[in-house]
């Protein structure tokens, strides 16, 4: 299937390209998320005509995605675990747990957007994560995992 991809897309293309996916993931993800139309010669055209358009948009969203970027590399995060003597972790801290010491702060995050390359943090610590917010801009965000107060 051949789309016509409407902003960035990381390893896929970038604004206007026209791309070959496989046919679930242009039908199930692109064209509905707004990112992609099918390219056909009736939206070359429309495409074309409203390029400027498309182009404004997207340098709107990756506008807005470094704003939301400096506002989440401003606040350094402190999650609170129940860890052993030695520092380990029971259980871990992952991408949802990320996303909800964000929202305590007033942030949106998503789940979905937290990049954790090496996986669940397992020790007590200081760590950095990625929030990839747009194709383009991702932000670091400190994060410091402390033991619970025991009872």
């Amino acid at each position: 299937m051949e789309v016509i991809l409407l902003e960035n897309i990381g390893k896929l293309g970038k604004f206007g390209a026209k791309v070959k996916v496989a046919k679930g993931y242009g039908r199930n993800f692109l064209i509905p998320q707004g990112k992609a139309v099918p390219a056909n010669a009736a939206n070359l055209a429309k495409f074309e005509a409203q390029r400027e358009d498309f182009q404004r948009a997207a340098d709107l969203k990756r506008e807005q995605a470094q704003e939301r970027a400096a506002e989440i590399q401003a606040v350094h995060l402190t999650i609170h675990a129940r860890s052993a003597d030695e520092g380990k972790l029971y259980g871990s801290v992952g991408t949802q747990e990320i996303a909800e010491a964000f929202k305590k702060h007033n942030i949106d995050v998503k789940r979905q957007e937290v990049r954790l390359p090496t996986g669940a943090f397992r020790e007590l610590g200081d760590y950095e994560a990625d929030i990839q917010l747009h194709a383009e801009v991702i932000a670091k965000a400190k994060i410091s995992i402390v033991a619970e107060a025991k009872s």
